[in-house]
């Protein structure tokens, strides 16, 4: 795990700036369309989505449909032993459980306060504009007074437990993509809790200092996930085992006990991506 300190976020879905005037750009975008001009930010559909435990629909039906065989073992091993199940699908979701990802409010009118917790929603979905490569902050568990938390460090034959307290902390998803030739998308995923005062510090970029505000952070490196999410393929993540302390808990359920069950947090492009190496804009400049 590793700390640091970035610009402050408010309660909200993302944690990071996005403009208005990008939400715009793709605002007529139908999915899995092509872009004629060269694709400047990717659009990212998220939807979070609450159910009971006892949900055999969106428990083992929808898990027999995942791919979770294209995360390496040794990943979905320490994955699972701290409570998080992750995987892919490919084509078109079965009209039963398209069905349940269907939004529950329209996010066109301007909600105060859009995260996954702050109403009793089912369903909490957002189109978020991404600059390739760069990092959105998703917020997965809003601020809370204290976060415990146990850690479990798999990697050799001895499972060990690490604990740790955090004051003001909320959980949260660093998400990247960048554009692949065949039209889908390269996502990292990284889960790190941003936690503590409001701390200022000098940062260095491109040359000059400036002095930036923010939480100090814990990222969970070891739980890095790193893949190639095809233009017709959704990125699903949730819990796995009973309630504890652990990392699943802490990201897809309700720590303060407003909401029972669990929830889980589905990721896909809304747009057939080209990566800038094949891009017609490439081709003509080598020929020059």
């Amino acid at each position: 795990m590793t700390s640091g300190c970035q610009t402050p976020f408010v309660n909200s879905f993302l944690t990071t700036v996005s403009t208005e005037d990008l939400e715009e750009q793709f605002s007529g975008v139908s999915d899995l369309s092509v872009s004629s001009s060269h694709l400047e930010t990717i659009p990212l559909e998220f939807t979070f989505l609450r159910y009971a435990e006892e949900d055999i629909e969106l428990g083992d039906e929808l898990w027999n449909i995942i791919d979770e065989q294209c995360l390496p073992t040794s990943l979905r091993h320490r994955l699972n032993g701290n409570g998080i199940r992750a995987g892919v699908i490919r084509g078109d979701i079965p009209a039963a459980l398209a069905k349940r990802f269907s939004s529950t409010f329209d996010t066109t009118q301007g909600e105060a306060d859009d995260s996954p917790l702050a109403a009793d929603r089912t369903v909490v979905k957002r189109v978020i504009q991404t600059l390739p490569g760069r990092t959105n902050e998703i917020v997965s568990t809003p601020r809370l007074a204290e976060l415990i938390l146990l850690e479990h460090d798999s990697r050799s034959t001895v499972d060990t437990v690490s604990g740790q307290t955090y004051r003001d902390a909320s959980a949260i998803f660093d998400v990247r993509a960048t554009p692949s030739a065949d039209g889908g998308i390269e996502i990292k995923l990284i889960p790190l809790i941003r936690h503590g005062p409001i701390e200022r510090n000098w940062t260095g970029d491109d040359g000059a200092f400036r002095l930036e505000a923010g939480q100090r952070k814990t990222v969970m490196n070891k739980l890095e996930l790193k893949l190639h999410l095809p233009a017709d393929g959704t990125l699903v993540l949730s819990s796995v085992g009973p309630p504890s302390s652990g990392l699943g808990d802490a990201f897809f359920r309700d720590p303060q006990g407003r909401h029972e069950g669990r929830r889980l947090l589905a990721i896909r492009s809304m747009t057939r991506t080209v990566d800038p190496m094949f891009s017609e804009g490439s081709v003509i400049h080598s020929r020059d």
